[in-house]
């Protein structure tokens, strides 16, 4: 993994190519895309570029930064009061605010921000990164696809790039799994079925809803796992539609021997022939790899599709995994919020970055993903750096 060089003593100035607007003097429709951050403290206002010519793209200024701005006005070092309590993140925050623009790096009596500035911000190059195994590759796809596309709203691209290697629609069977009844006789877990009873030895079911579009099972003789208190493990189990009647009858009955607390599959087509169709929790790390060792060995035979941005825990892809932040909610009725979800919303912003720069389309790939460690990815695993 690329690493970030020690920035502490290296000279700045904030680059007038951008202007500080605070808050109150935005206009109605700024103001109001900005609703959600008008009662954070920290809040200041926003980094516009001067020339809109140069590209649109507005950066959020909290108290912090928005002084440095107007301190570094004049090249020199970091003030004291931001030195004093100098660690790795604010580090990384410095090289991300270069490479993003609002500050300038000076080298050699000259000054460099964007992507001119990368030589001088990282010690490695990441375009040595192996990506052989077919998940990495998947995921490196997933990025060159983005940075194609035309695409203007960030939100959307981050769609895009969670949905990477779904299967579309047109190539599924037209009538088959539109109904969860369906999908539990495709599964053999309907109600009469033996593995449905063998299931419920040892899980609780519950049945999706509006705002869950899972069909999911919680260990009935297990602790309750607080997702606000503690991270979260998830190892993504992703087969090809037709054999994931089998994948799942194997793996299920290697989870009922395992640390998992929780495992969901997806309650229609469209839920199954997402490449995420099929996940299982762990509050432990060790137990997570102890279970892929085993399914590994029991799922060799099958054909993965493969889950873009997790790491690999096997060699084809049908097995990787994942982490969701303490406050995420796993059983209850919430969608989103994972890992992986954090990781394409990144990239979207990324990308959008990258679109203000006269950049190749292969210069903007590399940019994209060393911008993604500096926001604590590290792309050569797709875990948090």
């Amino acid at each position: 993994m690329i690493k970030v060089k020690f920035l502490l003593h290296a000279t700045f100035r904030s680059n007038t190519a951008f202007e500080l607007v605070e808050q109150g003097n935005l206009d109605q429709q700024a103001l109001h895309a900005l609703a959600d951050l008008s009662n954070d403290p920290e809040f200041f206002g926003i980094f516009r570029r001067r020339n809109q010519d140069a590209g649109s793209s507005t950066r959020l200024a909290y108290k912090e930064v928005a002084l440095l701005f107007y301190v570094l006005q004049n090249e020199g070092e970091l003030p004291h009061y931001f030195k004093r309590e100098y660690d790795d993140e604010t580090n990384l925050t410095m090289a991300r605010l270069v490479l993003e623009g609002i500050f300038e790096i000076k080298v050699a009596e000259h000054f460099y921000s964007g992507p001119a500035a990368q030589t001088f911000l990282y010690d490695s190059d990441e375009r040595t990164a192996d990506r052989r195994h077919p998940l990495l590759g998947m995921s490196y796809s997933a990025v060159r696809y983005a940075v194609r596309l035309n695409e203007a709203d960030t939100l959307s691209l981050a769609d895009k790039l969670y949905a990477y290697n779904t299967v579309p629609l047109l190539l599924a069977h037209s009538n088959a799994l539109r109904t969860v009844e369906e999908v539990e006789d495709f599964l053999n877990i309907g109600k009469n079925d033996p593995l449905s009873r063998e299931l419920l030895k040892t899980w609780k079911k519950h049945e999706p809803d509006p705002k869950f579009s899972w069909i999911s099972w919680s260990r009935k003789q297990n602790g309750h796992h607080d997702t606000r208190l503690s991270a979260t493990y998830k190892m993504y189990i992703s087969p090809v539609l037709d054999e994931l009647s089998d994948v799942f009858d194997k793996t299920v009955r290697v989870l009922a021997a395992s640390g998992a607390f929780s495992f969901k599959v997806g309650m229609n087509r469209e839920g199954l022939l997402r490449p995420d169709k099929f996940v299982a929790y762990f509050t432990a790390f060790d137990d997570l790899l102890t279970t892929a060792e085993r399914l590994a060995l029991v799922l060799k035979t099958y054909n993965a599709q493969g889950v873009p941005f997790t790491a690999p825990l096997d060699e084809s892809g049908m097995l990787s995994w994942g982490m969701d932040r303490a406050t995420d909610e796993i059983l209850k009725n919430i969608e989103g919020g994972s890992w992986r979800a954090t990781v394409t919303e990144k990239l979207a912003a990324s990308i959008a970055l990258s679109k203000t720069e006269k950049l190749g389309q292969e210069e903007r790939i590399d940019f994209v993903l060393k911008k993604m460690m500096l926001e604590g990815v590290d792309t050569t695993t797709w875990t948090a750096a």
